[in-house]
């Protein structure tokens, strides 16, 4: 009779689970089915309309009536980044019961990436194509010109809106040119504005005279900066090209101040666009210390 009673309690245990189980079950496909998506962005959009942002949430990656608990968050974001190459999925929230709300923002046309003749690859501070093009037109609107990139893209030939340009070197220190730029208050837009073309490319570096790679960025007036070992301390190089560039082309008083003082050169001997026959040299000496220097062109 006690055996038959300690048979009892198990079976009446095992019932009470899979009771429990079943509800479980049922909520699951009831009650956390997943019902409704909604997107919302960061800031305004000027891209996406709300017929866009409607189709954005009827992706085919995001399937309604699945549990809330089953939902693939970063399936749905490759997917949506995949088909629309100006958003940018910051993060998926899940709001219970039944709903999840996908947080947005629009990927900003920051570098237009000459990659051979008549090939543009028109991409945001990370290098995410976001549209190919056959020409470009140069100007405070447009997307920063960055050249000497070519021989480096290794997937030029197959990449396609949406994904990502990959890099056989350099990489990481192009990337983190938009990092340095933003930490400097530059907005995109004020990026553009001010910046006409960036350039990668190599020299002996004077310190070491070894050959390491360099950025040229000229400005919409033909100015130049030269940013010598730009992997390093570049937040702090770009900082002192920005203040040069607000003292040397739109002050040139302050920039003559002392030839003046000492007598080398006359007021009326200074030129509106005197500035393009210096470049400016930012670069560190064997201490760390920045060196910034103004050097007339050969």
């Amino acid at each position: 009779m006690k055996g038959l009673l300690k048979y009892k309690k198990w079976i009446i245990l095992a019932g009470v689970v899979l009771g429990l189980a079943l509800v479980l079950v049922i909520l699951n496909f009831t009650l956390f089915a997943l019902r409704n998506v909604e997107i919302e962005f960061k800031n305004q959009s000027l891209i996406f309309s709300e017929e866009a942002q409607e189709n954005i949430a009827q992706n085919s990656a995001i399937k309604l009536g699945t549990s809330i608990f089953a939902v693939d968050k970063d399936t749905i974001k490759d997917q949506l980044e995949r088909d629309n190459p100006y958003l940018q999925v910051i993060n998926i929230e899940t709001v219970f019961p039944n709903k999840i709300v996908i947080h947005c923002a629009e990927r900003e046309e920051t570098y237009a990436v000459r990659a051979g003749e008549n090939k543009y690859f028109i991409c945001d501070a990370d290098f995410k194509v976001l549209n190919i093009q056959t020409n470009f037109r140069d100007d405070q609107y447009n997307a920063i010109l960055f050249e000497g990139l070519e021989n480096i893209i290794s997937n030029a030939n197959r990449v396609n809106a949406g994904e990502f340009l990959d890099f056989i070197n350099d990489g990481e220190l192009l990337k983190s040119l938009g990092q340095a730029l933003l930490e400097n208050n530059k907005t995109v837009a004020s990026q553009r504005a001010l910046i006409s073309s960036i350039t990668l490319t190599s020299a002996i570096y004077p310190y070491t005279a070894t050959n390491l790679p360099y950025f040229i960025v000229e400005d919409f007036n033909g100015f130049k900066t030269n940013i010598y070992k730009p992997d390093t301390l570049l937040g702090e190089k770009l900082q002192y090209m920005f203040a040069t560039l607000s003292q040397v082309v739109y002050n040139p008083k302050v920039f003559f101040e002392a030839d003046i003082e000492a007598g080398n050169i006359t007021l009326d001997q200074i030129e509106d666009n005197y500035y393009l026959d210096y470049t400016l040299q930012i670069m560190e000496n064997l201490s760390g210390q920045l060196v910034i220097r103004l050097e007339k062109v050969s």
